[in-house]
C-alpha cells in the first residue's frame, strides 16, 4: 500500500494536539461497530487525508486497522475515521499513520478549522 507521506499540505502542531480514538470494527459502515474503548492519543501532524498519532497503547493494526479519531482542530470538534497504514515503536509508546477515508466534506472541514487555529496563533503573536 502507497502511503504519500509528503503530500502538498500537512500541518505540524507545535505541541502535540490532545485526542481521543476507538477501534472500529468496519468504517463502511453509516455507524462503526466499536470494538474497543477510547484510549488517548496525540496528534503530531495533520493534512486533509491523514494524520500521525503518538499513543502509549500497541495496536495491531494487521487485524485491527480502522480507527475513529476525535479530535478538536480549533473550535468544532470532529470525527474522522481511517485505516491505519503504519506504525513505528517509540522509547514509550507507538506512533501510527492513518489515512482518512472518508469523503471532501471532511478535507474543508480540515482546511477551515486549521485556518482559523493559524489565524489565531499569529494574531497572538502580535
Amino acid at each position: 500500500m502507497l502511503y504519500k507521506r509528503n503530500e502538498y499540505f500537512r500541518y505540524t502542531f507545535d505541541e502535540p494536539n490532545e485526542a481521543t480514538f476507538r477501534l472500529i470494527k468496519d468504517a463502511s459502515e453509516s455507524s462503526p461497530e466499536e470494538i474497543s474503548k477510547k484510549g488517548k492519543c496525540l496528534i503530531i501532524d495533520i493534512s486533509p487525508n491523514g494524520v500521525k498519532m503518538y499513543t502509549e497503547l500497541f495496536i495491531a493494526i494487521e487485524k485491527l486497522n480502522h480507527v475513529e479519531l476525535q479530535v478538536t482542530l480549533d473550535e468544532m470538534p470532529i470525527s474522522l475515521i481511517g485505516e491505519f497504514v503504519w506504525s513505528h515503536r517509540k522509547n514509550v509508546g507507538y506512533e501510527y499513520g492513518v489515512r482518512f477515508i472518508d469523503g471532501e466534506k471532511r478535507e474543508s472541514l480540515i482546511i477551515s478549522e486549521l485556518k482559523n487555529r493559524r489565524k489565531k496563533e499569529m494574531e497572538s503573536k502580535k
